[in-house]
This record gives C-alpha cells, structure tokens and sequence, in this order.
C-alpha cells in the first residue's frame, strides 16, 4: 500500500476548491505541489483513490466522484473523448444519480450524436428538474439541430431557473438573430449587458461578458446601425481584447470612414492571429489605402484561400499586365481624351512634373511640390481644394484603369488622407471609367458604385443610391464647398444633361469646369 499523507489547506482553498481541510496526498506526489491554490488534479485522484481504498465511506466517495467528473471534463475539453469515457463510468460505478447523465449527455453531443445527448438531458432533467445547466445544455443541443422552438422553452426555464446565469438569455437572443428577429435579439442582449453592469462580480464566473457585445455589435452591422456597433464593440473591447470582436469592429469602421483606425486593427490583430480571413481582410484595406507591395505581401501568404484577391494585387504591382490579361474598355476613349480640354491646366501642370514617363504617381516628389506632409488620417470632412489634382492623376493615366486607380488613390492618401474623401475619389473616378467606357445612363453607374463604396463609407453610399430616386435638377445653385457634395452634383449634372446656356447657369467653378469636361466625355 502506497504512503498517504494529509496535506493541511486553509479553509479558504478548500472551500474554493472543494477540498478536504485535511487532503490525502499520496507521499510521493508531495513535491508536484507547490501552490496550495493549484494542485494539479491527477495529484489529488490519486490521493482520494489511495484513501477511499483504505476509508471506503461516504464521505470519501463524494470526493472521490465529485473530482472524477472533474477529470472527465478537463479530458472532454483538451478532445479525449475515449479517455474522458473512462472516468465517467468510473463515477458512475461509485454513485449512480443525475450526474452521469448530464456529463454522459456533453460528451455525446461533441461526439456529434445529438439524438442520444438529447434524451441524455432530457433524463437528467427528470431526475432533477431544478437544475438549469441542464435544461441550457438541451437548449444548446436543440440549438445545434436548428430546433429553434423547443430550444427557446428550455433556455428560458434555464434562466427562470437561475436569473444570475445569463448564458440563456445570451443564446435566446442568438435565436433571435438566427430567425431573423433582430430587433427582439438587440432587447434580449441588452437585457444581458444591463444585467451584469447591475450585479455583484462575484457572481459571474460563468457569465458571457465580451461574447454579449460580439453579439450586439453583430446585431447592429446586420441592421446597418454602425455608429452604435462601433460603440458597443469598444465597450466588449475594455473587457477582453477576444479577436472576434476586433474583427468585426474593423468591418463596421471601415464602413463609417475609419480607414486607418480599421487597418491599425487589422495590422494588430494579424500578428497575434495570422488566420486567412484576417489575412484577407487586412490586403483589401492595404490595396484601399494604396499600400500595394504590403497588399502584395499579405495576399501571397493567403494565395490558396483568396485567389482572386491574390491576382488582382498582381496588376498594381506590375506582376501582371492588365492589357495583356483583359480586354481593356476604355481603350476606345483614347482619341476622345486626345480631343477634349483638360479643365484645371495648373493641376495637370503639375501632374505631368511629379509621375514618372509612364504616367505612374511619384508621391514624394507630388507631396514636396505641393508643400504637404502626408498623414494617416482619415478625412470625414473633406473640402475641394485638391480635386484638380486627384482627377489631373487620372488623366494623366490615359486609358490605364489600374494606374487611375492607383494615382487617384495614392493623390488623395497624399494630400486628404483616407475616410470620407477617398470614397469620394473612389465615385470620381468611377464615374470617369464609366463615362470613358461608353457609359449613358447614370442610374447604371449608380447600381454598380454603390456596393463598392458602401465598404468605404456607408452613409455616402446612401445618399448616392438615393440619388435614382429624387429630382436631378437641383444642382444648378448647390454651393459644393465640400468633396462629397460636388461628386454628387456631378453624378446630378450627368444624369441631368444640361444644355450649354444651362451648364453656364452652374453657380459653382469647380462643378462647372467638371460637368462641362465629362460631358465632353459623352458627346465625342
């Protein structure tokens, strides 16, 4: 018989780790401890083993099981599901109750055999109908089986059971969101937030925090509400930086204009979890923001994941050709640029001295000609003063798609910063493309811009989807002081047409001189 000695505890542990005041250790297992508050579990099952063979009572054996099924389900989580078997019928053959069921009902339902986990529950709530982990459990698995209306019953009697454990209410609000209902989901987990900013910590060790705000944050990205998810995403964030939710915040800030703060997320969260869809995500802000050889780089990593993302970084950096690959549409509108007057000769002045003799953008020596500095700012408020300049960079391009897209992305980082200006320079120069391309009706150009710049800035997408549906007449007085303002007014003047004696009647300069040089576009 093996040596057991009793390792005394502070009651304290011992309450907290539902031990005995006094501890069976086995003598050669002595040295394993060195933390009271954490002795590692195989120390104290062969302690309770060695004494239940030598005190085989009651008192003994409640341990004995209670750690058993401790074991099994530290075994259940680390996937070893033969092994955490063996303990389960180890407790069970000590005492027979509830329990097994309810631990044999976890292990079957990550076996995947969800019809035996189902009775499983169902017969440890009928052998003790008070318990709510169990009536969650069934909700979790009927869950799984999109049984949406029984699971419902059982989470909510799982909560009624114990309004403290909050994890049921979580999972009605996910079948909420699951049937579509988000309006109730936003109620429900709400509910949950309001809940524990109202309890006393102690009583949450199992309670969903930052998973509640993944989840209501989600809810207001489906609904479009990305102001509030921003909000409610930070807040989850202060509590637990879990990368799901920096995922989907870059998602929503990207959508509201917050360029740069989206990719400093971005960049952060690929370094600690370098998964593809992270990946993926990070090379689109990259190429967005006119980083292409770091979009080039992060692409590659994800090249089996993300093909067609990966190809298309190719052509702006010169990996691939774009004539060579496709058939370029704007090549037809070579002798028409030929013919037209360029409307801002000091922007394209100094367009033609800062690219290089293909036409590519050479930003430093753009930025030291006009004085700036260039930040990684985004610009939600961006006037027009650099508008010449951003559509002189696509000019220069000729008919070259990716080196307008290039310039006119590279222009406006150097001299706006990202945000709500480059969405404007994104609608700018796709209203240029379209129009080169033998484009008419605006209402075209409108359904195909807008989902691209709903990724850039969301409201400004709206107000142009809005465009098809109100009078195109009213620009002729429209101020334009901001960029947003003056590409709407220009996408109105296009799909309003004006004659000449009307196009002199546009009190804005700068609105004037681009209404007249794209529809010079139209007419050639």
């Amino acid at each position: 018989m093996k040596a057991i000695v009793y390792l005394p505890l502070k009651p304290e542990v011992a309450k907290s780790l539902n031990l005995p005041v006094k501890l069976p250790v086995l003598a050669e297992d002595l040295l394993l401890i060195t933390d009271q508050n954490n002795i590692p579990l195989d120390v104290i099952l062969r302690g309770l083993e060695a004494q239940y063979e030598v005190s085989p009572d009651e008192y003994w054996k409640s341990y004995l099981v209670f750690f058993y099924y401790e074991k099994f389900k530290d075994l259940l989580n680390k996937g070893d599901y033969t092994k955490a078997g063996e303990y389960l019928n180890k407790a069970k053959a000590l005492t027979y109750d509830y329990r097994f069921h309810f631990y044999n009902a976890l292990l079957q339902a990550k076996l995947g055999n969800y019809e035996l986990a189902e009775i499983e529950f169902k017969q440890t709530i009928a052998l003790n109908p008070s318990f709510p982990l169990a009536h969650y459990e069934l909700g979790n698995v009927l869950f799984a089986r999109k049984d949406y209306d029984e699971a419902l019953e059982y989470y909510k009697r799982a909560y009624e059971l114990n309004p403290e454990f909050l994890l049921p209410l979580m999972k009605i609000g996910d079948i909420y969101t699951e049937l579509g209902q988000l309006d109730d989901a936003e109620i429900v987990y709400n509910m949950v937030i309001q809940k524990f900013k109202g309890a006393h910590p102690e009583g949450f060790n199992l309670q969903p925090i930052p998973e509640v705000y993944l989840r209501l944050g989600v809810v207001y990205n489906l609904r479009q509400q990305y102001e509030k998810a921003e909000k409610v995403f930070k807040e989850g964030l202060k509590i637990s930086k879990k990368p799901e939710i920096m995922y989907n915040l870059s998602y929503t800030l990207m959508r509201l204009g917050k360029h740069f703060e989206a990719y400093g997320l971005l960049l952060e969260l690929s370094k600690e979890y370098p998964v593809p869809e992270v990946l993926n995500e990070l090379g689109i802000i990259q190429r967005r923001l006119g980083l292409y050889e770091e979009a080039y780089e992060t692409f590659e990593k994800v090249q089996d994941d993300f093909r067609e993302n990966y190809e298309r970084i190719q052509y702006f950096v010169e990996k691939k050709s774009f004539e060579e690959d496709f058939l370029n549409e704007l090549k037809g509108a070579e002798k028409v640029l030929e013919s037209v007057e360029f409307p801002f000769p000091d922007a394209l002045e100094l367009i033609i001295k800062t690219t290089d003799n293909d036409g590519n953008l050479l930003v430093d020596k753009f930025t030291e000609e006009l004085g700036l500095t260039p930040t990684s700012t985004d610009n939600n408020e961006p006037d027009t003063k650099w508008v010449p300049y951003i559509l002189a960079a696509m000019y220069i391009a000729g008919t070259d798609p990716i080196m307008m897209e290039k310039n006119a992305t590279l222009a406006t980082i150097a001299t706006y910063g990202a945000g709500l200006a480059l969405a404007c320079s994104t609608a700018l120069l796709r209203l240029y493309q379209f129009l080169l391309s033998g484009g008419i009706n605006v209402d075209d150009f409108i359904e195909n811009v807008v989902p691209e710049l709903e990724e850039l800035h969301f409201t400004f997408s709206r107000t142009i989807a809005l465009l098809t549906e109100k009078p195109l007449d009213d620009f002729f007085e429209e101020e334009c002081t901001t960029y947003d303002k003056l590409v709407l007014s220009l996408i109105k003047l296009i799909g309003y047409v004006p004659t000449s004696e009307e196009l002199e009647r546009v009190s804005n300069t700068t609105l004037k001189h681009l209404g007249k040089f794209f529809l010079e576009l139209t007419r050639k």
